[in-house]
């Protein structure tokens, strides 16, 4: 048990710096389900450090639904719904490998410089470009405007949540 979690975190790993494709994760949906709720778990730990428990709970769900909604819709409009499985895994094994990486640095350096901050968005988009690339079949420019796309789509989605129920978020 324990070495196949460590062949799986290891393998995430691997895709967050360009070393293995999305197609290399294994197909379940088992393993879906621990990845979304271990990023979304990360998500709410790294937002909480600035928003109430259920402010920061609600970003995190906003978060990981909408990137399910983007990548169903991109992968339907190219006729490979079939890969939203494996391509989901692959984003949200990924997410929560940066979302650890991002608690070390927080509770490491406490106040990340604005170049660190900017740094971990940029990898972040380009981990989800690598893996809509190869979801998607098409170029790694492309698959980065796409991820772009999304991060913007994201942070106006909070914004307007927030400022329509009032939560403690919608400036963040």
């Amino acid at each position: 048990m324990v070495s196949a979690l460590v062949t799986i975190i290891t393998a995430f790993a691997k895709l967050c710096v360009f070393r293995i494709a999305p197609q290399d994760i294994p197909r379940s949906g088992a393993l879906l389900v621990i990845a979304t709720l271990t990023n979304l778990s990360f998500s709410v730990l790294i937002n909480q450090i600035q928003l109430s428990v259920g402010s920061a709970l609600l970003v995190a769900a906003i978060e990981v639904i909408a990137l399910a909604i983007l990548t169903a819709v991109v992968l339907f409009y190219v006729s490979h719904l079939n890969r939203l499985i494996q391509t989901m895994t692959a984003l949200m094994g990924s997410g929560a490998v940066i979302g650890a990486a991002v608690l070390i640095l927080m509770f490491t350096v406490p106040a990340l410089p604005p170049v660190v901050r900017l740094a971990i968005f940029v990898w972040n988009l380009a981990v989800i470009a690598h893996i809509l690339r190869h979801a998607l079949e098409i170029h790694i420019i492309g698959a980065f405007f796409i991820a772009l796309g999304y991060a913007m789509c994201l942070i106006q989605l909070i914004i307007f949540i927030g400022r329509s129920f009032g939560a403690d978020f919608a400036g963040a």
